[in-house]
Formats: structure tokens, C-alpha cells, sequence
């Protein structure tokens, strides 16, 4: 195995995209259990960078050798290295640059969740891990502020945003797939509409949470909808889009699935 210095192209290429938009089409990971899932679902992994002189666990060794096998390339790194590229900390010492799959609309399924114009890492993470428990067939990224390659989004979701069926479009383009399909679509709200338990969410449906600060883009109410909320006590008027979208869709989820 080669090991290459931290002049070596291969790793200014992690750098830059762990901290620049040059390369949307990759992210880095260093989870354990995100590199496990992408063995899993063989995704492609162009590069792979072992730290140098580390004592692995045996299952951790077993997890490498699938991964060396799977990987177009890897490398050795020394810990000072891999330190300087390191998104979390007490990880096992691999990093490796995964291609993120590309999916079309075709692919989105009828249980889809659109997020509109969502802004901050964790909670599009966090979103994630709950549409892979839920069984949501499909993501719509509606004018992301974090894109995709946010390597913040794949270490909270736990690499799940890699595996759920997801698109970034417009405003303007996905209200015309879901119209043009004829989804049912439900907009999250604080207070407006109906109890969000008072739905059956029936065949294709689309429910849409909106950005952390302004919420659902205005252009979303001149179309066909339903308003869904969740009732609350307290004195603040609405949750955090995490808790919200986690709350409504499995609700839709055990609905959904206690009519199959």
C-alpha cells in the first residue's frame, strides 16, 4: 500500500471537499458505522486512507478489508494527517471519499418528504435517520442552503441521506413533478389546518417542512394542498423541523402501513 504525504493531490482533494464546493459530487466520511453502510450498499468509493501504525479492532480489520476490496484506490496516511482531515473526534482512523448515488425522479416512490429550502446540517441529518426508520421512499431537497456534500449532513444522518432516494430541485420543478404525478401534498404547519393525526396519507403523498427560520416558501399555498399541524402546549409555537418531520412522518408511516 502507498502512503502519500499531505502534499499529495489525493489529499488536497479531501480537503477541498471537506471545506469548499469544488467537488458536490463526493463526501467525506470517517464513521464507522457510515463506512459499514457503505459496504453495505457498495457504493462507490474512489479513495480509501489508512492511518499508519494504528492497532485496529478485529472487527474494524474485517470492515478494512471489505473496504480496500471495494475501493477504486487506497492509501496510507500518516495520524497527523489524518488528524487535519478528521471530522469527528475518537474515530478508527479511515477516511474514505464516497461518491453520492445519483437518483431521478422516477426514483422518489410515494412517500415522499420535501424539504424546502432547510439550512442547518444536523437537522437534515437527524430527518434522515428518521425517514430510513419510517420507511419514506424518497427525498426532494427544495433549494438546499447545506447541499448535499455537507459532510455534516452524512455524519448526523448516518450516511442514510446516501441510500434514501433524494433530488435537489427547484421550487418551481418539484411542485410540477408532484402536481404532474398527482401527489397529495400536505404542508407542515405550526398551527394551521388539521391535526396532523387526523389524516389517513393515502396513496402518493408529499409533505413538506420548511426552512428553520422562514418556513414553507409562499409559492406552496397557490397549489392543491392540505395543512397538517401538531398541537402543543407551552409557550413557544412550533418545533424544532427535526422533531416536526419526525413526528408527521411516522405518523403517515403507521398509518400507511397498518392499511397493508
Amino acid at each position: 500500500m502507498k502512503k502519500i504525504g499531505k502534499t499529495d493531490p489525493i489529499i488536497q482533494f479531501f480537503k477541498e471537499c471537506l471545506k469548499t464546493n469544488l467537488h458536490k459530487e463526493f463526501v467525506i466520511t470517517d464513521d464507522l458505522e457510515v463506512l459499514s453502510l457503505l459496504h453495505a450498499y457498495k457504493l462507490e468509493i474512489p479513495y480509501l486512507l489508512l492511518t499508519e501504525g494504528l492497532d485496529y479492532k478485529q472487527e474494524t480489520k474485517a470492515l478494512i478489508e471489505k473496504l480496500m476490496k471495494q475501493a477504486s484506490q487506497t492509501y496510507e496516511i500518516s495520524i497527523s494527517i489524518y488528524k487535519s482531515l478528521q471530522t469527528k473526534e475518537n474515530h478508527a482512523g479511515i477516511l474514505a471519499a464516497v461518491q453520492i448515488p445519483t437518483y431521478s425522479l422516477d426514483d422518489l416512490g410515494d412517500f415522499v418528504i420535501v424539504l424546502d429550502h432547510l439550512e442547518i446540517p444536523g437537522n437534515i441529518g437527524t430527518i434522515y435517520r428518521t425517514l430510513d426508520a419510517c420507511g419514506a421512499t424518497g427525498v426532494i431537497l427544495v433549494d438546499p442552503i447545506s447541499k448535499p456534500h455537507n459532510p455534516k449532513i452524512t455524519a448526523s444522518a448516518r450516511g442514510t441521506n446516501l441510500i434514501i432516494p433524494t433530488v435537489c430541485l427547484s421550487y418551481e420543478e418539484a411542485q410540477k413533478f408532484l402536481l404532474k404525478k398527482d401527489y397529495t401534498i400536505y404542508l407542515g404547519e405550526p398551527k394551521l389546518g388539521n391535526d396532523y393525526q387526523g389524516y389517513t396519507y393515502e396513496g402518493k403523498i408529499a409533505l413538506v417542512f420548511g426552512n428553520e427560520r422562514f418556513g414553507i416558501q409562499s409559492q406552496w399555498y397557490q397549489n392543491p394542498h392540505q395543512k397538517v399541524y401538531i398541537p402543543m402546549k407551552g409557550n413557544n409555537n412550533s418545533l424544532n423541523v427535526g422533531v416536526a418531520t419526525s413526528i408527521i412522518a411516522y405518523e403517515a408511516a403507521m398509518k400507511r402501513n397498518f392499511r397493508q
